[in-house]
């Protein structure tokens, strides 16, 4: 083979592997927001909510609703399902998990009745839209945007843009506002935090709602790419929990760092591994495994964890 030839192949791989970088980074990103998810509700109420791929999957739908039968603008359309994902994330904690609460149940009360509440989403929606998948238009249309070797579809730089703006709004909330600071004081200390005269109601209502935005924008940014479809949200679940286990429960920070390991452990053993498809799509299960066995914690401590 010519040098020319060789040179040629090498920079095709490159471009390749280039272009994959920025798909699992995309991917990365939307399992980092649903493991950002299940952090905002877990950090101040304990309660694991694995409701929230169904959260991501109603968004979807929403999205399909608004943004390809209604003809909506992207912006306009996106606002309304995020403020209806609002609405969604506070009835659920205001119907499903505070009775439970003032009633003294058993901790593990409020995880089984938003087990029960996934199957309510996961049933309502495939009556309401049946079993085919339904397309949602990504934001920018299906072009590619090429930025020097690095090459991508839009939505896939759209998805890692807003991604790093909620993961910057975050940091920045519970790092710099006193909301924030009372939100991270009832992760820490419950008890303390409401001798301290914050209002644990309204930090778990806001917990919920917040929690609900987050997953149903990841819904949203991802249904161009796999259509909306009502038995997405457990995959996305999954995926998001397992992020979370590899970044740490603890932190933000852990939250995206997960999701971007996760995603690269997927689409590098997707491309180069030698094993099929469908047992590559093990992976997240593979690597929540080890974490828990290994290292429970994660990657990052929680703050009271640090010296």
């Amino acid at each position: 083979m010519s040098e020319q030839g060789q040179s040629n192949i090498g920079l095709h791989a490159m471009n390749d592997f280039l272009e994959l970088l920025v798909g699992a980074t995309a991917s990365g990103c939307v399992y980092a927001l649903v493991a950002l998810s299940y952090l905002l509700i877990t950090r101040p109420t304990g309660v694991i909510n694995f409701a929230v791929g169904e959260w991501s999957m109603l968004a979807a739908f929403g999205g399909f609703v608004l943004l390809s039968r209604f003809n909506l603008p992207y912006p306009v359309g996106m606002v309304f399902v995020l403020g209806g994902m609002f609405l969604i994330g506070w009835a659920t904690e205001r119907l499903t998990v505070r009775p439970l609460v003032e009633k003294g149940a058993p901790a593990l009360a409020p995880i089984l009745a938003l087990l029960g509440m996934l199957v309510v989403f996961r049933e309502v929606v495939s009556l309401g839209f049946g079993p085919d998948p339904q397309p949602v238009p990504p934001s920018f249309g299906f072009g590619r945007l090429e930025l020097g070797l690095l090459a991508g579809s839009y939505q896939s730089f759209f998805i890692i843009g807003i991604t790093l703006t909620v993961f910057a709004l975050s940091w920045y909330f519970f790092e710099r506002t006193l909301a924030g600071k009372s939100f991270e004081a009832v992760a820490i200390d419950r008890r303390a935090a409401a001798l301290m005269g914050i209002n644990l109601r309204r930090v778990t209502s806001l917990a919920f709602a917040a929690s609900a935005v987050v997953a149903g924008l990841a819904g949203i940014l991802v249904s161009p790419n796999v259509s909306a479809h009502y038995l997405m949200g457990l995959p996305l679940a999954i995926q998001g929990f397992t992020a979370l286990v590899i970044g740490g429960v603890g932190r933000v920070e852990g939250a995206l760092l997960g999701g971007l390991i996760l995603a690269f452990a997927e689409q590098f053993t997707v491309r180069y591994a030698p094993v099929p498809p469908g047992l590559a799509m093990g992976v997240p299960l593979v690597l929540l495994i080890v974490f828990l066995l290994l290292k429970p914690t994660g990657l990052l401590r929680a703050r009271e964890a640090r010296p």
